[in-house]
């Protein structure tokens, strides 16, 4: 009896792990930690997302995001998906070539049927339509402008410039008065070239990257394009190539230029600098055309990995940051314009281009419909940076048309 006694708790435990296999495997997944990597190219939003991934967290103890920030982060990215290392979520441009490849070869979850899709602007969202479904969600648009110090503008009696003529214009007037007319991150090319790509993207409609072959040398167009970069370059601050884009804003914020070609995702870095900077933005002239389009599209869009081993925690965190009181800390933060319904941009200095868009005139990144996706952006800004330096249209030029024949060949092949 005693015998019996002694052995029947381990009959128990066999019997309840033969038994309840089901039961105890559900308890387990309950209690599982579960960790997400975000993978971001966007440092100035690196406060605001951690905060509300640690708010997030307090809500799903059981989960951890962690916020992957690295230099070259989209030439990373794509080496990482080429190798299977995917990031659970990442930030994802539409229309692009490597979102599409990504969502043709089934690299992405298909996120068209998921609820928070509806609480974003149809217009924008639907950017991220391949085959008739979305892997992707838009959070905040971006825009670009010009950044001017309207001190400076008021003590020289200067009106806001309307026309690429006027805007030399002042560009003179502001160099000849002492001034610093324009800065620029000449050190670093991924925000320096943003000037170049506004003059591309006014220049050429979409349909023209949809050629099979370039001729760009001959082209009077870039010609022209490369003729207004040097004109302007005549008028940024000395050793612009030392300047990277966090000293740019600094400087800017501090009173050290009048103008500034960015993108509205510097205003917080710059209103943190100098809160009491007195600044406006208008849309950049790019022709003399009475009406100019403002540059600009998709500036934080989400995508899951379709290999994710936690597909509805990322859901569930995607919806978190698309709710409408999260969107608009977002907004409220960076200066972005939101893409999702209902949240407002509450800087005043953009209201300008917030017009332009609301209006309808806005212009897609045309490094968006290139062949070849980053790898052609990135190859093109390693031309331009050249070009800023070295000043030399020719050898620009043969560059590029090189580059874009390229990969429209591989492109074809493809």
């Amino acid at each position: 009896m005693k015998r019996f006694l002694s052995l029947s708790p381990i009959l128990i435990i066999f019997l309840l792990a033969g038994c309840m296999e089901s039961e105890l495997d559900q308890s387990l997944i309950k209690e599982e930690k579960i960790e997400l990597e975000f993978f971001s190219p966007k440092p100035e939003t690196e406060v605001i997302f951690n905060e509300l991934i640690q708010e997030f967290e307090e809500l799903h103890p059981n989960v951890t995001i962690k916020q992957e920030i690295v230099p070259e982060p989209m030439t990373v990215l794509k080496a990482r998906i080429a190798r299977g290392d995917i990031p659970d979520l990442f930030i994802t441009y539409p229309i692009e070539q490597d979102y599409k490849v990504r969502a043709e070869k089934g690299y992405l979850l298909d996120l068209s049927n998921e609820p928070f899709i509806k609480d974003i602007q149809p217009t924008i969202q639907n950017r991220y339509l391949v085959d008739g479904k979305m892997y992707g969600a838009a959070l905040t648009q971006n825009a670009v402008g010009v950044l001017y110090n309207k001190d400076h503008f008021e003590e020289l009696n200067l009106s806001v410039p309307n026309s690429w003529n006027s805007f030399v214009q002042v560009l003179e007037e502001l160099k000849s008065n002492g001034k610093t007319a324009l800065i620029m991150p000449n050190k670093d090319i991924n925000q320096a070239s943003i000037f170049n790509l506004n003059l591309v993207a006014n220049e050429f409609e979409p349909s023209y990257w949809k050629k099979d072959e370039f001729s760009i040398v001959d082209s009077s167009h870039w010609r022209e394009i490369s003729e207004k970069i040097l004109t302007v370059l005549l008028y940024v601050q000395p050793n612009s190539f030392e300047d990277s884009y966090y000293d740019a804003n600094k400087k800017f914020a501090n009173g050290e230029a009048s103008m500034y070609i960015m993108g509205t995702w510097a205003l917080t870095m710059i209103e943190k600098s100098n809160p009491y900077l007195n600044y406006g933005i208008f849309p950049f002239p790019a022709s003399n055309q009475k009406d100019h389009h403002v540059l600009g599209g998709v500036d934080i869009g989400f995508a899951v990995s379709a290999d994710t081993k936690y597909p509805e925690e990322a859901k569930v965190f995607l919806a978190f940051l698309i709710k409408k009181e999260n969107a608009q800390r977002i907004s409220d933060f960076e200066g972005s314009i939101s893409a999702v319904k209902g949240v407002t941009n509450t800087h005043k200095e953009g209201h300008l281009i917030r017009a332009k868009i609301a209006s309808g005139q806005v212009l897609n990144w045309p490094n968006h419909y290139w062949a070849g996706g980053t790898a052609a952006e990135s190859e093109f800004r390693k031309y331009t940076a050249q070009f800023y330096d070295d000043q030399n249209i020719d050898v620009y030029l043969e560059n590029l048309e090189k580059m874009f024949n390229r990969y429209a060949d591989a492109n074809e092949k493809n």
